[in-house]
């Protein structure tokens, strides 16, 4: 779907063409607004590698769902900079982008409130038991035991995995809520993470000794499947708490081990688990959907009418600034996400 003002010609030829790859998005109303004739403008949901090698444009802004593969970023010629309308990039191979001299950007500082609302909204929806207990009274029960035993929340410790800025803002808003908050960053300063009112702790002692744990980091090679067997192991040798643990993720679904999550469900060392994401999405006869010990939102986190907004035109902000020559504000360093420079690619 071609956006109006689209001229024919010799002007377009001479204009970068640029594709929202974004299904967020029903109109082009503010990329309109931020490019105004200084690109061709075209709205396409992208959903194979060979579409997007088909439109190869000058820039494209993609969502989740975009695949940005080796074999795409090879095969389109004309392309310059790719710009996830949203924090990650798990889709976009940034080895193959940085060989082929291909600029990707994210916006990582969007939906912060609402991620973090939604992580601690999660984690004391949980606490409480309110998910088993409202399906309890919708099937016609009206049990106050059906989600016991329950914990005082003012004498539970939530654990933090990750203090970005969504896990920063998460330890803020669970701080008043709960007894005790701990955070595990190695990338953090201790002091910053105390001038937040945490402790800061290994990896272990976050398993051991968080009753609710909930989940901020990025996927990189490094946190791909970090809560694993072994993590869930470690939780069963918390003591003190009269349940299992609480596992919130609203970061990656590769973070964790859906098997191994499975299995600790299953065997009470983790009592429930509240997941904003999960490894395929949408998920495709998911043993995790449908359980009564999982409650399961569609990557709904990032989402309010304000943050839509607020993506969109950071996006497409930051693509213009490519095209115009001006600096990229939110370059994706390849370093952090482990990927190994291209020889000739980057000083």
């Amino acid at each position: 779907m071609t956006g109006p003002g689209d001229a024919d010609g010799d002007d377009e030829r001479d204009r970068p063409r640029v594709v929202i790859s974004d299904t967020k998005l029903t109109s082009l109303e503010t990329e309109r607004e931020v490019f105004g004739d200084e690109v061709v403008l075209t709205q396409d949901p992208l959903r194979s590698p060979e579409s997007v090698i088909e439109t190869d444009p000058d820039a494209i802004v993609i969502d989740a769902g975009t695949p940005m593969t080796a074999a795409v970023l090879e095969g389109c010629s004309n392309l310059r900079t790719v710009v996830r309308a949203g924090v990650g990039v798990d889709n976009v191979d940034l080895a193959a982008a940085d060989a082929a001299g291909v600029a990707v950007s994210n916006v990582p500082d969007y939906g912060t409130d609402e991620v973090s609302a939604h992580a601690v909204a999660l984690c004391a929806s949980l606490v409480r038991g309110i998910p088993a207990a409202s399906a309890d009274t919708a099937a016609g029960g009206w049990d106050w035991q059906v989600s016991a035993p329950l914990s005082r929340p003012a004498e539970l410790t939530v654990g933090v995995v990750g203090c970005g800025r969504i896990g920063s803002r998460t330890v803020r808003k669970a701080d008043p809520q709960f007894g005790e908050v701990v955070v595990h960053d190695p990338y953090v300063p201790d002091a910053e993470v105390r001038d937040l009112g945490a402790e800061p702790v290994g990896f272990d002692e976050v398993l051991r000794e968080s009753d609710v744990i909930s989940v901020h980091t990025p996927l990189t090679p490094e946190t791909r499947a970090m809560f694993d067997a072994d993590a869930f192991d470690a939780m069963r040798e918390r003591g003190g708490a009269e349940s299992g643990t609480i596992l919130v993720n609203t970061a990656r679904g590769e973070v964790v081990d859906a098997d191994a999550l499975i299995d600790a469900l299953d065997d009470g060392t983790v009592r429930s688990a509240g997941l904003d994401v999960l490894p395929a999405e949408p998920p495709a006869n998911d043993r995790l959907t449908g359980r009564k010990d999982v409650v399961v939102t569609p990557h709904i986190a990032w989402y309010s009418e304000e943050s839509k907004r607020e993506v969109r035109r950071k996006a497409t902000e930051e693509v213009r600034r490519y095209l115009r020559g001006a600096e990229p504000a939110y370059r994706v360093d390849p370093d952090a996400y482990g990927v190994a420079p291209a020889p000739g690619s980057r000083e």
